[in-house]
């Protein structure tokens, strides 16, 4: 038996990770009483809900399984970015074989119409109602018009921008609309960001319900499916601002990794002799020891707020006088382009992590 996780997920680049490839991670069962598994149980077709990557980073999962009762079996996504995968399946007592890889008794559950697969990074899918819509006659209602969850407010523009505002927070990020079709029913996918259109999905639900001034849906809530509504607020003000308040990473569902972003040897000397060239040495008590900073870089090499955590010669824990911080923070937004931490080839978020020391007030090194 095998398993077989994705190298893609150990990189510190925020590229949107491969959901057809994801299936081969292991799904652990939740600790709810499980359904036995059946044939006739496990057969139809199956929505992705999340894909849990880490107890705190749950992603949607865009994906449909066709498990057909002639033991043909497919994986594709919702949005046709990928070939589907194809090939068969056979359930042998608890064991599931979905074509080359075989998952033992326990990391297969079924939970009334949820089904999670694996152990290692959870795929959660549930069963596929379909529910006729008509997709331009959905866009008819949102485009244009504000609508907001007991959350959330979506504002969307007739272009297919939209605006993700946090009710509680006042906080916005920017994103496009999508519908998608499968078996006639109606999807809603919320993608990319302000830099990209096509990005990863950040909200992937069914719409179920068209109503009067209201929208149901059936998606995902972190690891369980769920249900929303969306209630009609108003009409979209012209010229009302759809970008975010803040910055913005281009991907939606990764979380910062400090330290696995190789900075390359000639970024490093060129940052060494930028901060050389520019930092003023500060008249302070034993200003001697290390700080390293951390920050984020979109894919259009925008600068996210910069973290700092500061330690003695010996590496323990202390505070710099705050006019060496402070210095330095202004110096590296100033005078550390995004270019010189990017590659063109790859444009991709990226978690970038510097350390710099301090003898005596003076910039020695930077690695």
């Amino acid at each position: 038996m095998k398993t077989v996780q994705s190298d893609e997920l150990r990189t510190s680049w925020r590229k949107p990770i491969p959901v057809l490839g994801a299936i081969w991670c292991l799904l652990m069962a939740f600790l709810a009483p499980a359904q036995p598994l059946t044939r006739e149980a496990l057969t139809g077709r199956w929505i992705g809900v999340a894909i849990e990557y880490d107890l705190d980073r749950v992603c949607p999962l865009v994906a449909y399984m066709d498990l057909r009762a002639d033991s043909t079996w497919q994986l594709g996504r919702l949005d046709n970015a990928d070939e589907p995968r194809t090939g068969t399946w056979s359930l042998s007592g608890a064991v599931l074989r979905l074509d080359t890889t075989h998952y033992a008794p326990g990391l297969v559950t079924l939970q009334g119409n949820q089904l999670r697969i694996g152990q290692v990074i959870p795929l959660t899918f549930r069963r596929f109602r379909a529910v006729p819509m008509d997709k331009q006659v959905v866009w008819q209602r949102l485009a244009g018009q504000v609508w907001q969850s007991d959350r959330v407010e979506y504002l969307f523009a007739a272009d297919g921008r939209v605006g993700l505002r946090n009710r509680q927070a006042r906080t916005q990020t920017a994103h496009y609309a999508q519908l998608l079709e499968l078996d006639g029913s109606v999807f809603l996918l919320i993608r990319g960001s302000a830099g990209q259109q096509s990005g990863d999905v950040r909200e992937c639900w069914q719409v179920v319900s068209n109503e009067v001034g209201t929208i149901r849906l059936v998606g995902s809530s972190g690891p369980d499916s769920c249900h929303e509504t969306l209630r009609w607020v108003r009409a979209l003000g012209s010229g009302e601002p759809l970008g975010p308040t803040g910055f913005q990473t281009c991907a939606n569902c990764m979380r910062a990794n400090f330290g696995l972003f190789s900075v390359k040897p000639a970024t490093l000397r060129k940052t060494t002799a930028l901060l050389r060239q520019q930092y003023k040495p500060v008249d302070a008590p034993d200003a001697t020891g290390l700080i390293r900073v951390s920050f984020v870089q979109n894919c259009q090499g925008e600068r996210g707020p910069l973290q700092f955590q500061e330690y003695s010669a010996d590496y323990k824990r202390r505070l710099f006088d705050k006019r060496i911080t402070d210095q330095l923070r202004t110096l590296i937004n100033s005078q550390l382009p995004g270019s010189l931490f990017s590659d063109p080839d790859r444009q991709y978020d990226i978690d970038v992590s510097l350390t710099i020391r301090l003898s005596n007030g003076q910039i020695t090194d930077v690695f």
